[in-house]
């Protein structure tokens, strides 16, 4: 039987899904079937608009607008823009025999139809939509298309443009099911398209959001947190804050990362095209496995891969790191502790992309008994851990650090700098109740003036909690182990910690 696997043409004598990929989907972790269907094909009227900036494609509608069109092409050809706005693109003038009236609709995005400039019905235009809008055109809903290709252009036209050519194409679609498959018993069938994953290209110009997005696909999965028709979403690292990189179209198959806003920091893998936007980084393109992804639900994931393998040593030990960076092939040099067990607290350079450009890497180690591991609470203090994760850096990296803002031997606690603006959102959860114990780190919580504040104590403590507020304005976020080892930390020391398991 002949089949496709992942987009390469595959033999086998095997039929069901579970012998040929070698396990079996579960409704979590789904794959589809991608196969041609015996229902007769669709056939849309589509046409080519050539202008000065590039080729607007597009769809009709079967109205007595698009009969106008059709008859008018030649009349249409050559026409100049008449004027834009924020809204619209306006080509023209001809005449039009529909009745005049000033009633307003409703238009959307993209909408092509026929209006009239002041309400003349020799003054006819061709108006191409760029953002949806109310307004009178002066005919009855005058639309009799959709932009489906070059709808970018539409935002570069200017008044010195105009129509040159339109050509009409018959295009016949080609029709495939898609069939989601969550177990292995699922027999397949001859020319069959099996895709198990997704592939993506990566953009060199942009090693900070690719460097998220590698943090984010680390152990090979991709989580869907939100699906629509236009994109697909991964919430996971909301709240990271990244630089603008590159704004460019959002095509089809894109990835991007949303830089500012309540959803900064998220993913995005686009459906359909968008138009620029500059609260978007642009880092990359789906190469493979799109039509898995517009499959999936929110909860259900994919695996996935890059062109690139991270490298990023925080957390390793020396020879842990030695190891993964010659799997890279680039050079690694060791600095400060260079022992084989002492853990990473800098890498430099810290991006994968440049320490690919660079082709080497110096790690710097310390003692591991310098390197605390923290057990986070997030079943009771989800929101705390959140915030906890962003400060220390615990959110993108597997080595997080605190700084020490206050520390004194005769002292029972140690405060970090936290983040007085992301901690007005902490609300009060997993409060002590009878006694705050040696080790648990709290937060202080968004009741107090020093909301944001981060602290640990060496001893229990059944009145105060680890930032010195009361029990009421503290939040239990982590336990720290070998809290005795911090009794040597001083003012402005920085701590390096660990997750625990």
């Amino acid at each position: 039987m002949n089949i496709m696997l992942d987009s390469n043409p595959t033999k086998t004598d095997k039929n069901t899904i579970e012998k040929i990929i070698g396990y079996a989907p579960t409704p979590d972790m789904p794959i589809i079937i991608e196969r041609k269907t015996t229902k007769d094909v669709t056939i849309k009227n589509t046409y080519d608009i050539t202008t000065t900036k590039g080729i607007l494609r597009i769809e009709t509608y079967n109205n007595e607008y698009y009969q106008f069109f059709k008859n008018n092409i030649e009349k249409f050809e050559g026409l100049n823009i008449q004027w834009t706005d924020k809204n619209t693109v306006n080509f023209g003038t001809f005449p039009v025999n529909s009745d005049v009236t000033r009633k307003q609709f409703d238009y959307e995005s993209y909408d092509v139809l026929f209006g009239l400039s002041g309400f003349d019905k020799s003054q006819g235009v061709i108006i191409f939509v760029k953002k949806g809008y109310i307004g009178n055109n002066g005919l009855e809903k005058g639309v009799f298309g959709k932009v489906v290709k070059g709808k970018h252009l539409l935002f570069e036209m200017e008044s010195s443009d105009k129509i040159i050519k339109i050509e009409k194409r018959q295009v016949r679609s080609e029709i495939f099911d898609y069939k989601i498959v969550t177990s292995g018993n699922e027999l397949v069938q001859e020319n069959d398209h099996i895709i198990t994953k997704v592939v993506v290209d990566l953009d060199e110009n942009c090693p900070y959001t690719c460097e998220h997005f590698l943090f984010l696909t680390a152990n090979g999965i991709f989580e869907i947190t939100e699906s629509l028709n236009t994109y697909c979403k991964n919430a996971s690292l909301k709240g990271v804050t990244l630089p603008n990189e590159q704004t460019k179209l959002r095509s089809k198959g894109s990835l991007s990362v949303r830089i500012s806003g309540k959803e900064e920091g998220c993913v995005y893998i686009y459906f359909n095209d968008s138009i620029e936007d500059k609260t978007h980084t642009v880092f990359g393109n789906v190469i493979k496995g799109l039509e898995l992804l517009q499959q999936l639900k929110p909860k259900q994931k994919t695996k996935i891969s890059s062109s690139i393998m991270r490298i990023n040593t925080l957390g390793l030990t020396q020879l842990q790191a030695e190891k993964l960076v010659k799997k890279s092939g680039i050079e690694h040099i060791r600095v400060g502790n260079a022992s084989d067990d002492a853990i990473i607290i800098r890498q430099d350079p810290e991006l994968t992309l440049d320490a690919i450009k660079k082709n080497s890497i110096a790690t710097e180690g310390v003692d591991p008994k310098n390197v605390f591991k923290v057990q986070l609470y997030e079943d009771v203090a989800p929101n705390t851990v959140r915030y906890f994760k962003i400060i220390t850096g615990l959110k993108t990296r597997a080595l997080g650090r605190l700084s020490v803002i206050f520390a004194h031997e005769e002292v029972d606690m140690i405060l970090f700098t936290g983040d007085t603006k992301l901690g007005g959102d902490l609300i009060p959860e997993n409060h002590p109740t009878n006694i705050v114990k040696a080790g648990d780190i709290g937060v202080t919580n968004m009741a107090s003036r020093q909301k944001g504040t981060v602290g640990v104590r060496f001893n229990d403590n059944d009145e105060y909690g680890p930032t010195g507020e009361d029990f009421s304005h503290t939040n239990i976020v982590a336990h720290i182990e070998n809290i005795g080892a911090l009794s040597s930390i001083k003012d402005n020391d920085t701590i390096y910690l660990l997750l625990d398991g």
